[in-house]
């Protein structure tokens, strides 16, 4: 369950930071922060998944569910900030 919720807590926090008008972090450290999370989230889930009891078939589901439910995740995130974008453009011109 962190491994899917850890994108979408981040993306809302930075819609937070960006709503309250919190002083602008570096750059780096929000693309390194967006790509670091999801992979420490996919990382703890894959390390319980190995450590409980199950065959190494559903084991190798597990962690293939993990990185499914990520992965549509992250489609619905950019979905959501190509609709914003878009907006924004639009709202300028």
């Amino acid at each position: 369950m962190s491994a899917f919720l850890s994108p979408t807590a981040y993306f809302l926090l930075l819609l937070l930071a960006s709503k309250f008008q919190i002083p602008k972090l570096p750059e780096i450290f929000v693309w390194s922060l967006f790509f670091l999370i999801p992979v420490v989230a996919l990382l703890i889930c894959e390390a319980v998944v190995w450590s409980c009891r199950k065959t190494v078939g559903r084991k190798m589901g597990w962690m293939l569910f993990t990185l499914l439910a990520m992965l549509l995740q992250f489609g619905i995130i950019l979905v959501i900030l190509r609709a914003i974008l878009v907006t924004k453009i639009a709202y300028v011109q």
